[in-house]
């Protein structure tokens, strides 16, 4: 994947891709690796498009690490549902909308709502369910939205 960091930065520098810019800050936002996940973020054009599937089919190529573009997902933010469907049958992938979920955490959906935070405490449960011992996450509460007067608390996941 650091070759397809260096490969994506070297694009962004040469312009041929246009990431997006962080509002209030000279940062420009391109890509983000996470495992073998990448996520990808600019300008929705043709061109840019095309360059990011060129500099995808390079890194194939010298790496041997292919894409599964059938896998890969395209979403929109302020573009039409024409544009958007374009752009997917172009890198050959899906169209799709926000909110999605991501390693089981709601991507583009609004976290002050509890409903939204349900399936990540759920999971958290379960998975804390099958220890011998039983620990209170949540102290002085039962549920851990009654904490802060109906709002989630911070919650600190470690990967045991």
């Amino acid at each position: 994947m650091e070759g397809l960091n260096i490969a994506m930065k070297d694009a962004c520098g040469k312009g041929l891709f246009h990431g997006i810019n962080i509002p209030k800050s000279n940062t420009s936002l391109s890509h983000l690796f996470y495992a073998d996940d990448a996520m990808f973020f600019g300008e929705c054009t043709i061109g840019n498009l095309k360059n990011l599937a060129r500099v995808l089919r390079c890194f194939h190529a010298s790496s041997g690490l292919k894409v599964k573009f059938f896998k890969s997902k395209v979403f929109g933010i302020g573009v039409s549902d024409r544009e958007l469907t374009s752009s997917a049958s172009l890198l050959e992938c899906d169209a799709c909308a926000f909110p999605f979920t991501y390693l089981g955490v709601p991507v583009g959906a609004n976290m002050n709502l509890i409903k939204n935070w349900k399936p990540i405490i759920d999971h958290i449960q379960v998975r804390f369910s099958s220890w011998k011992c039983k620990y209170s996450f949540y102290p002085h509460a039962s549920h851990p939205c009654e904490v802060g007067k109906g709002k989630p608390s911070t919650l600190f996941l470690f990967h045991i």
